[in-house]
């Protein structure tokens, strides 16, 4: 009788950043939690300068792309569990957003809004092999949603709401 190996410390740490901190695994609206865990922690941990911003993005997406591949792996191509996605979108979504709670919740909305409906060209880039095509749709959500609050900021700006 052969024993099947058990679970080894590196695939636990893969596994926590595919699913975000181990978010991924929750029964309901795993892609929500992910969000979640992602707005918590460019809450603490996002820069204020826009520059360190493009940064962390640009350094994140090889790392979310290779986590994401694994993910395919562990999970298949259409893994509710890979949330690593779900924080590069997110994060794509808070740039150069001012450090406000009001202004993470509606950025959160509106990721999971256009993560969810996934408008052109989201749902075709779906398609792309790997890890790319997993982390891709939610990039283009999170353009999506940066854009939409953007504007959001921009028009109440004009009635008088302070962001800072």
């Amino acid at each position: 009788m052969t024993e099947k190996p058990g679970v080894g410390a590196v695939e636990i740490i893969q596994k926590f950043f595919i699913t975000a901190g181990f978010s991924g695994y929750l029964p309901i609206a795993p892609g929500s939690w992910g969000s979640l865990v992602a707005c918590l922690l460019l809450w603490f941990f996002w820069p204020a300068q826009w520059y360190y911003q493009i940064l962390v993005i640009a350094a994140f997406y090889p790392v979310a792309v290779y986590f994401a591949g694994v993910g395919i792996g562990y999970f298949g191509p259409d893994g509710r569990r890979i949330v690593i996605d779900e924080v590069m979108g997110q994060a794509i979504t808070l740039f150069m957003v001012p450090h406000n709670a009001i202004a993470y919740v509606i950025g959160f909305v509106a990721f999971r809004i256009f993560d969810v409906v996934k408008p052109a060209p989201a749902k075709n880039s779906e398609k792309i092999p790997g890890g790319r095509g997993v982390v891709a749709d939610d990039m283009i959500a999170g353009v999506y949603s940066l854009i939409t609050l953007q504007l959001i900021i921009a028009f109440l700006g004009k009635w008088g709401v302070r962001w800072t």
